[in-house]
């Protein structure tokens, strides 16, 4: 390939001959054509799909050596718009060579070096010396890389095969590499980011060629041989990428344009011509990066630059003054925002000019006969796209010297002279003369002895485009007349020229082969309430804004397409706050609501802008047609921006194919190479939607094909439910009896049959006050691997505070806040299902496409797919380290709807990380083994207790002289146990848990011993006052795990009757405490009158001798022999405090 041989022509429509036609691809049999694959299987199927094979158009290059650096960037931006309007698999090496050849024309970096002079002069900043070697270097390699590329490339289209793909691809790779690594030397890395303005045009540049590279793997890939999976991350890589480069891009220069912002005439100029310079050779560009993405338009578009450029004002300013004559640009009287307001318009709507007409004045110097007519106003004749009504505007003095331009036709260039003209006594800057090309001449009226010119032309500042021209659209003016300093009058009459391209389609021309462009500033009406903004930098013009309900506007098109074409619409947009649309097409009306795009008072970065397809089709009834579209945003006195309306053509037989080609290329890439198991990237929710673009084929187009489809998506299906590790992964049985299946609490709900999922799904309501709504499952340790990384995935339609935790050995820790932007528009399709899955699947990888990748953990939150990974130790076999997969939400306003759950092993670990997490299980099992230390200290401790509460090894016979205080001690020592659960709200158990489960089995069988041999009734309170009679001064309190009676009144008094055998052996045993002065006592009576008395008072001795202070509980006990069936036991005191820990009547053994 030789890029520099002017003798070559570019090919525009010779086919490559080695590769069949369209129609014989098409229809290659008169057979049947399933007739070859009435034999196979799915996987035999499968592999005779490589992806796409279409030729490529062999151009050789144009050598253009352009005249300046500004010259390059509009012969760039104009050259993309030519080839963005085409399918993009044609052309792209004769493309690259004219980008290439514009970049380095002579094979050196002069172009470059020109780009970063151009700004350093104007913001009067060097760039540091280092900076501009390293840049050099880099974009030397870069260049060095995409020549290595292209020559690849070139070969592979001309004669394709096995090795020459791989060397593309390898190539493909080296070169996208190389543009991540060299980047930041251009404004972005630690070393440049001071120079980041200066490097601002070689930015974006280089930025535009990376974007331009990444879409060739989405048009090439599959038959370079790359699995989809691939695909997609290089994909993901353009999008993500194409949101990077523009945001660094617009807050650079705005970051520029503050910085030359001054106060003074000067500083205006510099700061309009860097915001005209910028324009043209770097935010022209950026406005166009969208646009790369080949999924979203795979058939070229029209994107059109609605914004305008203003040159320099016409008015008398060399580089110095001559003579008595002074430069404008030194006049101390003219300020900053004088200017921008005089000279720069407020945003409006898009217009052409179709007559401009000059008032002349004339001028004569004081105390002289010279004079000059000049320019002292101007009338303006203007309409807006499509619009037959005309308006005009009018500046400066008008008088009725005129002439009169007609400019229907375009006013493509202007040559000017400026005059400065005056004496000793007065001073006029104006304009005698222009030539307007190719509208006409404005001749010089002048008898002017003391005046000097400066003759001007607007291609200086804005360079003619080879097939391109601006036209003339507006002249602003400034008139001003000040004395400075004296007796001298200084008057200036100064018009500035307003320029938009001329390949804006003024007409708003709809086709039907390709997507047509309709920016929402190209209304011919706007409602009342609608404004027109500045646009945030990146969408190529201004944009419309609401805040309230009401109409946005009206867009005038012209049909050029048979009116039985069909349609679908895209809207790009940002929003506060979710909105129902309403477009009017003619009389008949679409509506659907659009979800909210950025917060509140947020600033209009890329990410803001969404670009939706909803599913209604559209048909015009005729070929002059109106859009009107009207909006009602959810909560009024939010910001609705609308950007441009998106006219996507339908062709049922071409869509029919893709249709089938995304279906296999969806199936494809869920298999590994041999067709037998998954790869490890693909989701049970790509599955499932791969099996919802299948079922959408043809049966009487594709049948055969839809058939094999089937069979292999449902081999997929099978292969991702053998491989998840999750028990029940349909959520067909919650709460069941199985130890390792789904535990939930209230609050979860099960919902199957909606729009976004294909099987059922989990709802997790909002949290009550301390108690959360989670659901959660263990993966037992048997089935897990040592040093393994494992995989949670699964799709969130939307949430609010949803955590996803992964908990091994350490916890891995997720929220989701997911907004609810998956719009749902689908109708019921006449099934019982009542959901039209074709479209509904269709409109949501619309969406999924333009959702951004995780950027920081932050933006991760926001997306609905997820992965959350973890990794495996040793899997210590005296710790049962299973992995637990919890599912909360724990906030009052929280909610989830997801589902497509899978834990699936990624693989083993590796490397640093598997030497990593060697050194993670190591600390932790030496943590856990100091933790097991202690424990099984206090373990021995609350075993050793419990075994004296019973007298069997059995535990089937409480001892005898067991009280609730020994239960009580021994319960304290198992609270002491450590460790026990991993989540103690969800009790999801930690690695003490088995042994405090034991001990608190064998403490429960106790207590339940200990209440059954007790014949009073809640003997130990815990019930509060249940069973017992009681007066009203009295209480039962809670300190820790114990209850306790309160008697602090004489007169109180608390008892209960019961039954007993009698002339049995009983012992009445009282735990209590007398405080203060008086005595406590507690009555045992039975129905023959013979009673016995407990007494307690605060010089007790306990039942060993030993003096207790007031402080402590002491056990009393008696025996008693009832002789009646019937017993009465009463607790009362005669005066101070007496608290009863516990009251047993038990039956013991003669």
């Amino acid at each position: 390939m030789n890029r520099n041989n002017p003798n070559e022509y570019e090919i525009i429509d010779a086919p490559y001959c080695g590769c069949p036609s369209d129609d014989d691809v098409r229809y290659p049999l008169a057979s049947d054509p399933n007739a070859a694959f009435q034999n196979m299987n799915y996987k035999e199927y499968l592999q005779t799909y490589d992806g796409d094979y279409t030729g490529s158009l062999i151009n050789p290059n144009l050598s253009i050596n352009p005249r300046d650096v500004l010259q390059t960037g509009i012969n760039i931006v104009g050259r993309i718009l030519g080839f963005l309007g085409v399918p993009f698999a044609g052309q792209l090496v004769t493309f690259y060579t004219f980008l290439l050849n514009q970049l380095w024309p002579t094979n050196d970096n002069a172009v470059w070096e020109a780009f970063m002079a151009q700004i350093e002069e104007l913001i009067d900043q060097k760039i540091s010396a280092q900076v501009v070697r390293n840049a050099l270097d880099d974009l030397t390699g870069l260049h060095d890389y995409y020549e290595e590329y292209l020559a690849a490339l070139e070969e592979w289209l001309e004669r394709p095969n096995g090795a020459r793909a791989n060397l593309v691809t390898q190539r493909f790779e080296n070169l996208h590499t190389a543009f991540v690594t060299r980047m930041p030397s251009f404004g972005t890395g630690p070393g440049s980011q001071r120079d980041a303005v200066a490097l601002l045009t070689v930015y974006a540049q280089a930025a535009n060629l990376h974007l331009l590279l990444l879409k060739d793997a989405e048009i090439y890939g599959a038959r370079w041989g790359l699995q989809q999976g691939q695909i997609n991350l290089y994909f993901n890589a353009q999008q993500e990428r194409t949101r990077i480069y523009t945001n660094h891009c617009v807050e650079t220069y705005n970051r520029g344009l503050e910085d030359v912002r001054g106060t003074n005439t000067e500083s205006w100029l510099n700061y309009h011509r860097f915001r005209r310079e910028m324009t043209l050779m770097a935010m022209d560009l950026v406005a166009l990066f969208p646009f790369y993405n080949v999924r979203q338009y795979p058939n070229g578009a029209n994107p059109q630059l609605t914004r305008e450029i203003y040159t320099d004002p016409i008015v008398y300013n060399p580089p110095a003054n001559q003579g008595i004559c002074r430069r404008w640009g030194n006049n101390p009287y003219n300020t900053f925002s004088e200017l921008e307001n005089a000279f720069i318009r407020p945003p409006h709507l898009f217009e052409r000019l179709n007559r401009l007409t000059i008032s002349r004045n004339r001028y004569t110097a004081p105390t002289t006969n010279s004079f000059l007519d000049y320019w002292s106003g101007h009338t303006l004749q203007s309409q807006h796209a499509n619009n037959p009504t005309t308006y005009e505007t009018s500046y400066g003095q008008i008088t009725s010297n005129t002439r009169l331009f007609n400019t229907t036709n375009g006013a493509r260039a202007i040559d000017s002279r400026a005059r400065n003209f005056g004496n000793l006594y007065a001073n006029l800057y104006g304009v005698s003369s222009l030539n307007i090309f190719p509208t006409g001449v404005m001749s010089e009226i002048t008898n002017a002895a003391n005046t000097c010119r400066q003759d001007l032309t607007t291609t200086e500042e804005l360079p003619l485009e080879n097939n391109n021209f601006n036209l003339l659209s507006h002249v602003t003016f400034l008139r001003f007349n000040t004395t400075q300093g004296g007796p001298l009058a200084t008057l200036g009459f100064v018009p500035t020229y307003v320029w938009t391209r001329e390949d804006v389609d003024f007409t708003n021309t709809i086709t039907a082969d390709r997507i047509t462009q309709l920016p929402w500033v190209k209304a011919s009406e706007i409602g009342g309430g609608t404004t027109v903004v500045k646009g945030p930098g990146f969408t190529g013009g201004d944009i419309l804004r609401r805040t309230d309900g009401g109409a946005v506007g009206t867009i005038r098109a012209n049909v050029n397409a048979p009116l039985t074409q069909q349609y679908r619409i895209r809207l790009r947009y940002a929003s506060t706050t979710s909105f129902v649309v309403n477009l009017f097409v003619n009389n008949s009306a679409a509506g659907f609501t659009l979800p909210s795009t950025m917060a509140q008072n947020g600033s209009l970065t890329y990410e803001s802008f969404n670009t939706l397809e909803v599913t209604h089709t559209i048909r015009f009834s005729q070929s002059d047609t109106t859009l009107r579209l009207n909006i009602f945003p959810s909560i009024s006195g939010q910001e609705v921006y609308v950007d441009k309306l998106e006219i996507v053509p339908i062709n049922p037989t071409r869509e029919a194919e893709e249709d089938l080609e995304d279906a296999k290329k969806a199936v494809a890439s869920l298999f590994t190479r041999t067709r037998d198991g998954l790869q490890v990237n693909v989701t049970d929710y790509q599955v499932d939607q791969a099996a919802n673009l299948v079922s959408c084929l043809s049966d009487e187009q594709y049948g055969h094909d839809k058939k094999m489809l089937l069979e292999a998506v449902r081999a997929a299906k099978r292969l991702s439910r053998e491989r998840n590790l999750l028990q029940d992964p349909d959520f067909n049985e919650i709460n069941s009896t199985e130890e390792n299946g789904w535990k939930a609490s209230n609050g979860v709900t099960i919902s199957e049959g909606g729009p976004f999922f294909k099987g059922r799904a989990l709802q997790l309501a909002s949290a009550r006050e301390n108690y959360p709504t989670y659901i959660y499952q263990k993966v037992d340790a048997s089935t897990l691997k040592p040093y393994t990384r494992y995989k949670l995935d699964g799709f969130v339609q939307s949430s609010q505070d949803l955590e996803i935790d992964l908990i091994h050995h350490h916890k891995v820790h997720l929220v989701k806040n997911v907004p609810d932007n998956l719009v749902s528009d689908t109708y019921s399709d006449g099934s019982c299902s009542g959901i039209n899955r074709c479209e509904e699947q269709h409109q949501v990888d619309v969406q999924l496409d333009a959702e951004d990748h995780p950027k920081d953990c932050c933006e991760a939150a926001q997306t609905h797919e997820f992965s959350s990974y973890i990794h495996t130790g040793d899997l210590n076999a005296s710790v049962d380290q299973g992995i637990w997969v919890v599912l909360q939400v724990r906030t009052t306003d929280g909610y989830a709807t997801l589902g497509n759950l899978e834990l699936v092993e990624v693989g083993p670990l590796s490397g640093e990380s598997l030497e990593r997490e060697q050194r993670d299980n190591a600390k932790w099992n030496e943590e856990v083994g100091r933790k097991r230390a202690e424990t099984d200290r206090i373990y021995q401790d609350a075993k050793q207790a419990i075994n004296h509460l019973f007298v069997d090894y059995q535990d089937q016979q409480l001892s005898p002289e067991v009280g609730m205080a020994d239960i009580i001690d021994a319960q304290n020592l198992i609270a002491s146990i450590s460790d026990v659960y991993s989540d103690a709200v969800l009790q999801i158990p930690g690695i003490n848990y088995e042994m405090y489960t034991e001990l608190s089995n064998r403490l429960q069988q106790a207590s339940y011993l200990y209440t059954s041999r007790n014949v009073v009734q809640n003997g130990d309170f815990n019930s509060g006052l249940d069973s017992w009679n009681a007066t009203t001064d009295t209480a039962v309190q809670q300190d820790g795990n114990m209850h306790f009676l309160v008697l602090s009144h004489w007169d109180a008094q608390v008892s209960q009757q019961f039954r007993v055998q009698p002339n049995c052996k009983y012992v009445l045993r009282v735990t209590a405490k007398k405080v203060g002065n008086g005595d406590g006592y507690v009555t045992i009576q039975d129905g023959a009158h013979h009673r016995e008395t407990l007494t307690f008072n605060a010089c007790d001795y306990d039942v060993n001798g030993t003096h207790v202070n007031d402080n402590s509980y002491i056990t009393k006990e008696l025996v008693f022999y009832p002789k009646t069936e019937h017993m009465w036991v009463e607790v009362s005191e005669t005066e101070g405090t007496f608290y009863i820990d516990s009251i047993e009547f038990i039956e013991t053994q003669e």
